[in-house]
């Protein structure tokens, strides 16, 4: 096995009616037939057939005890990693079937510009910052591990900001630092097609999938849930893409 597929969708799972939603979502979910699952915006009572779950910790209030910004599954077993921030993102290491081996999962919610702003704990963008400079200091140090140097990298999930040039979405400091800290450690963004321009999508990309340049994309990228109208599951686009080894 030399291909997987991974996908990624923010569930938008606080809402109030969210329970009702969740069966629907699901289905699509199970329909991707997807190896790596990254959700974001979930409840840590979800389940998919066959897979297990390795979950961010629970955040503060207004969220729930059950309420998880980032849920990873997988069939592979696999194991927990540290991550900065816990709250936000979670990490583990697949066991993947030879000679993928190794894979190790990033996934991770980026906040939004207004995060913390209304209970006057944060200015505009101060969390969204934070969290990418974060993020990249967790892979620059999961790249530069030796005990993990032959593992692939796969980092995914709602990164609140786009990338596909159009500067739709997300804080013009925090985008270069992003890009030029995962880039200067080897990873590729998969997600910058600007889908508002070649699928007359109702909104950028903001959630992503990014990878070590020993994995390259073979198959289009899949987008679901991308236009605005009643009845829509989320309010963020899914995507969804195979990848393999680069030999």
């Amino acid at each position: 096995m030399n291909t997987f597929r991974i996908a990624t969708w923010n569930l938008d799972g606080y809402r109030s009616n969210a329970k009702s939603l969740l069966p629907r979502q699901l289905e699509v979910l199970q329909e991707l037939l997807a190896d790596i699952v990254v959700l974001t915006e979930v409840r840590d009572t979800t389940l998919l057939p066959g897979k297990q779950f390795w979950w961010s910790d629970p955040g503060e209030p207004p969220y729930t005890p059950r309420d998880r910004a980032v849920g990873i599954a997988s069939s592979w077993e696999g194991r927990a990693l540290p991550v900065r921030d816990s709250r936000l993102s979670v990490c583990v290491a697949l066991a993947a079937p030879p000679p993928l081996g190794c894979i190790i999962v990033y996934g991770i919610i980026i906040p939004y510009a207004m995060d913390g702003v209304r209970q006057r704990v944060a200015s505009a963008w101060e969390r969204h910052q934070k969290a990418v400079d974060d993020v990249v200091a967790d892979l620059c140090h999961l790249r530069s591990d030796p005990a993990l140097r032959e593992a692939r990298i796969v980092l995914a999930g709602d990164f609140n900001t786009s990338l596909d040039g159009s500067n739709w979405y997300g804080h013009h400091g925090a985008r270069i630092r992003l890009v030029d800290g995962l880039t200067s450690i080897g990873l590729t963004c998969h997600t910058l097609e600007d889908i508002r321009a070649t699928r007359a999508a109702d909104r950028a990309i903001v959630d992503h999938i990014w990878s070590s340049s020993d994995l390259i994309s073979c198959e289009p990228l899949h987008i679901w849930c991308d236009r605005n109208e009643p009845g829509r599951l989320s309010d963020h686009n899914g995507v969804a893409l195979r990848l393999v080894v680069n030999s």
